[in-house]
């Protein structure tokens, strides 16, 4: 179906509104008490639901509790979750969405809380960041479209879309490699 000139700008628009409010929250944002598993998982999808593309991707207990058994995160201390917890989860969550979950365990810092607040701090300073930076460059592909674009040329940017993504993703896996040898 053809797009109007128009729509396809105000669909920018909207993308451009939703990737800005992509944020998670600093370090000295999150709780600073200890919270049980449900108030994690509440916490969870309120910051991350803005990632999820449907019901399926919202956090769940089982998720958590795999990431325990897993090693991603240490086991609660009397069933409470620390700002440490909170940090991981939110990198893996994050993460996880396009890469597998072995190679979200290697980026991982070690469970020591000054290791992970600074490991967050960056992540966050990073995806603050790039987010900016991306908005920018798609903004620039997508010209062609504001220019009189026909359907090939929207086509051809999905595709184009998607072809950066698994290329971010191997690059993502072979700097991990090299860091880890």
């Amino acid at each position: 179906m053809p797009h109007t000139k128009a729509a396809l700008a105000n669909k920018f628009d909207e993308w451009e509104s939703y990737l800005g409010a992509l944020k998670l929250p600093a370090w000295d944002e999150l709780p600073t008490l200890e919270l049980y598993m449900d108030q994690v998982v509440i916490i969870l999808n309120d910051y991350l639901g803005m990632y999820a593309a449907g019901e399926d991707k919202t956090v769940t207990q089982a998720m958590i509790n795999n990431y325990v058994k897993q090693k991603l995160i240490p086991p609660p201390v009397k069933k409470k979750y620390s700002r440490v917890h909170l940090a991981l989860l939110m990198i893996i969550c994050t993460l996880k969405q396009t890469l597998n979950i072995s190679v979200v365990k290697d980026m991982l810092p070690d469970w020591d809380g000054d290791a992970v607040r600074r490991f967050y701090d960056r992540f966050i300073t990073v995806q603050k960041g790039f987010g900016a930076y991306f908005v920018n460059q798609v903004r620039a592909a997508a010209e062609p479209i504001f220019a009189g674009g026909d359907e090939a040329e929207v086509t051809d940017f999905i595709i184009s879309a998607a072809v950066a993504s698994c290329y971010a993703k191997l690059l993502t896996e072979k700097m991990i490699i090299y860091k880890n040898e």
